[in-house]
């Protein structure tokens, strides 16, 4: 019994607050900083002496400019064109073009053209066949005056090769004198097209060009008057003159 006593501890009666201060742990030391290296310096650029004195002039523009301009210049435009709406009588027209550009957007034109009419294989088809007549209007020649807008500039490559391109767009009034104007007059007419020019040279270009001429006449062997329609499929060359821009920007 007087061993079993002494060998006898007691009971643990300290206050549980105590107890958790005692088990907390002292804050471990901060890590290290880590030592920053010097930075070495950037090697100097050796490159070729062309690549390193590049200049703000010798950069590549992502916008070129004009190859050429039109601005007080003169334009000559002979041609040759058929019809594409006429399916019983085709017409081919000679025709010639002057333009004067009061801008290199804007320019105002004249045009005076040459018709030829020559009967399809349909016409004989509707006679024979179905013994149709057809009224149609004969055209001799027509004389336009225009206003010219040139909203589009680019650039396309054909066969290894760069031409430089314009659209515009056309519209205008004049005359007409047709097969019936010897008893009624020539016949008021109206235009509207558009077209395109690919620029060979500063002073040279090709043109192509689909202009409608709508006028009034009435046909031989009829009493009714009707609106026709010349829609014309142009092709030519442009030249102008003079034949170097003097207010060129850039090659």
């Amino acid at each position: 019994m007087a061993l079993a006593q002494t060998s006898f501890e007691g009971l643990d009666l300290t206050d549980e607050g105590e107890k958790d201060k005692k088990k907390v742990q002292e804050p471990a030391p901060p890590p290290p900083k880590p030592v920053e290296e010097p930075r070495k310096p950037l090697a100097k650029y050796d490159g070729p002496v062309g690549e390193r004195d590049i200049t703000q002039e010798d950069r590549v523009k992502s916008v070129q400019r004009k190859l050429y301009l039109k601005k007080n210049r003169f334009e000559l435009a002979p041609y040759l064109g058929t019809s594409v709406n006429d399916p019983y009588y085709l017409k081919y027209n000679l025709a010639v073009r002057g333009a004067y550009y009061l801008q290199d957007t804007l320019a105002i034109s004249a045009r005076l053209a040459l018709f030829q009419m020559v009967p399809s294989e349909d016409v004989k088809t509707a006679k024979q066949n179905f013994q149709s007549r057809i009224f149609y209007s004969v055209p001799y020649w027509a004389a336009m005056a225009d206003a010219e807008l040139s909203p589009i500039y680019g650039k396309v490559a054909i066969f290894n090769s760069i031409l430089h391109f314009d659209g515009y767009v056309l519209a205008g009034a004049g005359t007409v004198y047709t097969e019936t104007s010897m008893e009624r007059g020539p016949a008021i007419a109206a235009d509207m097209g558009v077209g395109m020019r690919f620029v060979a040279k500063d002073f040279i270009a090709v043109n192509v060009a689909l202009i409608n001429t709508a006028y009034v006449d009435q046909p031989t062997g009829t009493t009714r008057g009707g609106v026709q329609n010349l829609m014309m499929l142009n092709a030519g060359i442009s030249l102008f003159v003079p034949f170097k821009s003097t207010f060129r920007e850039a090659e």
